[in-house]
């Protein structure tokens, strides 16, 4: 009887690192299938984008460091995933910057409504490091509108650290 239950809570146990492998699998299989859509969209903007964005950079140690973020939906997005990359720097070692792949917290935005707690945030965004301090970023996000149907909204972004310097300046100033 006792190697019955043991055999039993084993099985348990194994079948949820199973799961767990198994998610993970299709979690990486899904980002691996934004890289390519990135990679081969790369000409072909969104047009009519349903949200701000803003992009930020600062210089730190000879690095840079980068972050989008989304805000001000036009329309219900729920369960949005994002990722912004470099095409030139893509890694296969690497993971590029994302958002609502890898971690089971899901993101959504309703225009006019924030409940944190309930996981409808004002704005949301993607931060990765660069070595150059000009680069293109491409822009993936992806998401369900209210009738549960997946849209994509491509963009890119024209990095270049020099529209950003008299920004940290400014900001050094004013903590004197």
């Amino acid at each position: 009887m006792k190697k019955i239950g043991f055999l039993l809570c084993l099985s348990l146990i194994l079948s949820g690192c199973n799961s767990s492998k198994r998610e993970y699998e299709d979690q990486r299989q899904k980002y691996e299938n934004y890289m390519e859509l990135i990679i081969d969209n790369s000409k072909q903007i969104t047009t009519n984008i349903p949200f701000n964005w803003e992009f930020n950079m600062t210089e730190s140690e000879g690095k840079y460091i980068y972050e989008v973020i989304i805000s001000k939906p036009l329309v219900e997005m729920s369960n949005i995933q994002m990722i912004a990359v470099d095409i030139e720097q893509i890694s296969e070692s690497e993971i590029a910057p994302n958002l609502g792949l890898f971690e089971e917290e899901r993101y959504n935005m309703i225009p006019n409504q924030i409940c944190v707690e309930k996981g409808y945030y004002p704005g949301i965004g993607v931060n990765g490091i660069s070595n150059s301090d000009k680069f293109i970023l491409n822009c993936l996000v992806v998401y369900k509108d209210r009738k549960q149907s997946d849209n994509y909204v491509y963009f890119i972004i024209n990095a270049d650290y020099d529209d950003f310097k008299s920004k940290e300046v400014t900001k050094d100033e004013g903590k004197q």
